[in-house]
């Protein structure tokens, strides 16, 4: 199977109210869908820059994924895609022409991309909702949450003083009638001292169930994040701080019980796969999770989570396609806070004719 034309489209995707977290507040989510079109088929890729990397970050990822399509034409895209998209350097375009490559390989084959990725896989995969920030709108969130039938559900922390933050999930964790575990996410907002004393408050907070709380220092250390890990009931997690401190470091000083990772940082399906293997192994959970991605980006990462080992089959950080107030396709069903994944080949989806806005980054 060979690859007959690859190009791109540019969108640029308002949300419905901010994504605020302690670094960055992002109102628009820019990238580009990838499209490979082989002997009548047509596999897609989403190419979405993280937010935190700036302007300049975008460009230099979309004058990356240019010159690697430039490449594409008449390249053979079996099996699977592997010796292809190993020569792409940048994670993010690595992941995206993956995508677009496995899409058509799955679609040439007649299978969805769960079932073309392992032969044991999950149907459906469990997500947090994703409440943001504790702002006056997240006890509301939580409510409506608990109401969808999510188990779990995440909110940012380290974004307004500690002791205002603790008294607002009190709030929410009444609002929710206690039915939901809570998964938190301080992006490297404190320094030691307030770690310790905001993960000891949530640990004793009445009614509160911690599924896991996500890069609490501010200046991590594998040996530092371990001192906290061993105090506490709930996992802490490793997510930014993953490329920085790197996994065998993570691992040989048992500093996290969990890593939480966006698959286009780390380069795609292929690399997500093996990190899982890698992670099983040594004990640690393994999460994906999303920025906002579009619904391409979003099921991509669904049809990786269902095939992961089963063991790694947490709640994922899938469910963020609601903070949207556009999109490239339509969004795929969230019931009782799991997404059900299309048995239609390959990742099941088909992009609008007319993708909204366009990429201000872009030439």
């Amino acid at each position: 199977m060979r690859i007959e034309e690859a190009s791109s489209r540019p969108y640029a995707l308002r949300l419905a109210r901010p994504w605020v977290a302690a670094s960055a507040t992002m109102t628009t989510r820019y990238g580009r869908l990838v499209i490979l079109a082989s002997d009548g088929l047509v596999g897609f890729g989403d190419c979405a820059p993280l937010p935190s990397s700036g302007e300049k970050g975008h460009a230099e990822t979309f004058r990356a994924l240019d010159e690697v399509l430039r490449t594409l034409p008449c390249q053979d895209v079996d099996p699977l895609a592997g010796d292809l998209v190993a020569r792409i350097a940048q994670p993010q375009v690595r992941w995206a022409v993956e995508t677009a490559c496995l899409d058509l390989c799955a679609k040439k084959r007649g299978l969805p991309l769960h079932r073309l990725l392992s032969e044991t896989f999950a149907a459906d995969v469990p997500v947090n909702a994703a409440l943001g920030r504790l702002d006056e709108g997240c006890a509301g969130r939580a409510m409506r949450a608990a109401e969808a039938g999510f188990a779990v559900a995440k909110i940012k922390l380290g974004v307004d003083p500690v002791e205002c933050e603790l008294t607002a999930l009190k709030e929410v964790v009444e609002a929710s009638g206690k039915a939901l575990s809570f998964r938190f996410d301080a992006n490297r907002a404190w320094e030691k001292a307030d770690a310790r004393r905001v993960l000891n408050a949530l640990a004793a907070m009445d009614g509160l169930r911690v599924d896991g709380v996500e890069e609490p220092l501010a200046r991590p250390t594998p040996e530092a994040l371990a001192s906290l890990q061993t105090e506490l009931p709930f996992p802490l997690a490793a997510d930014e701080s993953v490329p920085v401190l790197g996994v065998d470091a993570l691992f040989e000083a048992r500093a996290v019980r969990r890593l939480v990772v966006k698959p286009a940082r780390i380069g795609g399906i292929a690399a997500t796969l093996d990190l899982a293997r890698r992670a099983q192994r040594a004990g640690v959970e393994l999460v994906l999770t999303s920025v906002v991605d579009s619904t391409i980006g979003v099921m991509a990462a669904a049809h990786l989570a269902a095939a992961l080992p089963a063991g790694q089959r947490l709640a994922h950080g899938l469910g963020t396609l609601a903070w949207l107030a556009e999109d490239v396709a339509a969004p795929p069903p969230i019931e009782k806070g799991v997404i059900r994944l299309p048995e239609r080949p390959g990742l099941g989806l088909t992009p609008f004719d007319d993708l909204p806005g366009g990429d201000p980054f872009q030439g």
